[in-house]
């Protein structure tokens, strides 16, 4: 897979914003984003997860994400940072079709607009971690509208172990499914999966 493909990465993430976004009390409902999801831990358990949900590990973080298994991808494609109750809170330095979303995505919820005119997004994550605190999973929702219009939903999927010898490593496993309701959007329709790799980011 040629992961640095900039079409590749133009229709993946106009409709995802890889594990999307989250703030308590959120406009859900009026931006179709659903109030709980069921998740599965790395551990094989499942669990239901409201919206807003943190992993208490990740609390207070960011992390630089890089793809595995891809020499090119030498350098981190996204920064990823978590609130205080491990809520997935923003991206900043975002090489994920900035075109689009710019270099730093909000997530909380609630709509936002994007760098296409008419086109806006909501998007939100649902975290959990094992009872040992050794993993967890988010679930990334999003809904991309064009004029108020629902122009394709997204699914991602994220698991991942923090190393037991570096606490400031961990890996894990994305899936990413969306479906386009408009046809403006070619090409939008996408079922992947890759393996990561993240690394604290820690002030000197």
């Amino acid at each position: 897979m040629m992961w640095n493909s900039t079409a590749r990465w133009g229709r993946f993430v106009v409709l995802t914003g890889l594990f999307g976004a989250i703030s308590v009390g959120c406009g859900t409902q009026a931006n179709r984003l659903p109030e709980s999801v069921s998740v599965e831990l790395p551990d094989g358990t499942s669990v239901n997860v409201t919206l807003g949900a943190g992993v208490a590990s990740l609390a207070n973080s960011s992390w630089r994400f890089f793809v595995t298994g891809d020499a090119s991808q030498s350098n981190p494609f996204v920064e990823i940072s978590f609130g205080p109750n491990g809520e997935l809170e923003r991206f900043d330095n975002n090489t994920i079709a900035d075109e689009i979303f710019g270099a730093t995505i909000l997530f909380d919820g609630d709509r936002h607009s994007t760098e296409q005119q008419g086109l806006s997004y909501a998007a939100a994550t649902y975290g959990a971690e094992t009872s040992d605190a050794t993993g967890f999973a988010f679930e990334g929702r999003m809904t991309l509208f064009a004029a108020g219009i629902t122009a394709a939903t997204a699914t991602a999927q994220a698991s991942g172990s923090f190393d037991p010898d570096d606490p400031d490593t961990m890996y894990g496993a994305f899936a990413f499914t969306s479906e386009v309701t408009i046809a403006s959007i070619p090409e939008g329709n996408v079922d992947l999966a890759f393996g990561y790799v993240a690394h604290r980011i820690v002030e000197e």
